[in-house]
């Protein structure tokens, strides 16, 4: 069968829900998508757009896309990648970037790159951000810095807000409206900060509900001036005790493969590496 395409999540999910559980913890950026989608999350007023593929042994493929964030491949069969090109193109569905796994992006892009400029355009992909998704094995604390882990309260929303901004700024994510995001998070219990030892908080933790019993942290964040010191690694720690205290079976993480610092941190807490993924945006026409 072609590439089915829906801007309901509910088809989607009862489709390719399966196939994206049987590896939860490489597919936890498409599960997550699928709850916040379920519990009414919207980050944009654009057409969403949910797509999967199936052969004649079942459902194999599944892509999604939830404006302003670029298409994601969460699984795309290599036989029926130019057929996905082709069946967005026919869907006429902007398409401003693409992410997930190295070789599944790198040949989107250059099918998608080659469709266009076939048909008269002047379209090309620039390389974005590099990250490794890791695992934890099993967890080492590191020797905590003066200070303690508390989780965060409505009263610490405009700072969360705040941090939250800085770090889609600092990375170079796409800007969307953190303060829902941040209020929501804490509402359920999914943010901790580390407070210094007269209270005042240094770094913050956040991980994701638990899905298909894999939990997500991110973002890790503190504030230039109190980096170094130990505070991130001990934010992470308390996130990631609370994520299995809160029965993840998996707790996984995104680093970004351009800060040496971040990678070595985690790998030391007990995380090991699993895939790279690469984003790819595409300019002009």
């Amino acid at each position: 069968m072609p590439w089915r395409f829906s801007a309901d999540v509910r088809p989607y999910a009862e489709r390719v829900w399966d196939l994206l559980a049987a590896d939860p913890a490489a597919n936890s950026v498409a599960l997550t998508s699928i709850d916040h989608v379920r519990t009414g999350r919207r980050w944009s007023a654009e057409d969403r757009l949910f797509g999967w593929y199936a052969d004649g042994r079942g459902v194999c493929g599944a892509v999604s896309m939830t404006p302003p964030y670029d298409l994601l491949l969460a699984a795309v069969p290599p036989p029926a990648m130019p057929e996905l090109v082709d069946a967005l193109r026919a869907h006429a569905m902007p398409v401003p970037g693409v992410v997930g796994a190295v070789p599944t992006v790198e040949e989107f892009a250059a099918l998608w790159v080659a469709a266009a400029r076939a048909a008269g355009g002047t379209l090309r992909g620039e390389r974005g951000m590099r990250q490794r998704l890791y695992r934890l094995d099993t967890l080492c604390p590191p020797a905590a810095p003066p200070g303690r882990a508390q989780l965060a309260s409505a009263g610490d929303t405009v700072l969360v807000a705040n941090w939250y901004a800085a770090f889609q700024r600092e990375v170079g994510t796409v800007p969307v409206d953190v303060e829902p995001i941040a209020r929501d998070a804490i509402e359920q219990g999914l943010i901790w900060l580390w407070r210094d030892p007269v209270g005042t908080p240094v770094a913050l933790a956040a991980h994701t509900r638990i899905v298909a019993s894999v939990a997500r942290v991110g973002p890790v964040y503190s504030p230039p001036a109190g980096r170094r010191r130990g505070y991130g690694a001990a934010v992470t720690t308390a996130c990631t005790e609370a994520a299995l205290r809160a029965g993840a079976a998996s707790v996984v993480l995104f680093t970004d493969l351009a800060n040496p610092t971040s990678n070595a941190i985690y790998q030391r807490l007990g995380y090991l590496p699993v895939h790279d993924y690469l984003q790819i945006r595409f300019t002009g026409r």
